[in-house]
């Protein structure tokens, strides 16, 4: 409660486990003035028909995240040799190089280009 008398409501993120087997599962979001209320209506929003083996709740602000804007997941490098479509591409250049018809200098030149 705040110091004007009033109640503050927190959000909470709402993990529900199916089976002993399975992950926990984000269902949800809820506003609660406790994780105990919390608790409450996320079993009565989200388990209502379903049943479930374990029930996770989580302040959101203590939910560490990448910021929206950031370039956390762009690459470094250019690795597409890695990817699968990058394979017919360099067997092709691999192919022409043992025949001789390229130098490992073209192929390196090439693999800049791209």
């Amino acid at each position: 409660m705040s110091a004007d008398g009033k109640v503050e409501y927190g959000v909470y993120e709402v993990f529900v486990q199916k089976s002993h087997a399975d992950h926990h599962v984000h269902v949800g979001s809820l506003m609660a003035p406790s994780p105990d209320l919390a608790m409450q209506l996320a079993r009565e929003n989200f388990l209502r028909r379903d049943s479930a083996v374990n029930l996770w709740i989580v302040p959101r602000e203590y939910i560490y995240t990448t910021p929206y804007s950031s370039d956390f997941f762009a690459r470094e490098m250019d690795r597409k040799y890695r990817e699968v479509g990058g394979y017919t591409e360099n067997g092709r250049l691999w192919r022409l190089f043992k025949e001789k018809t390229l130098t490992m200098e073209e192929i390196v030149s090439h693999i800049e280009e791209t």
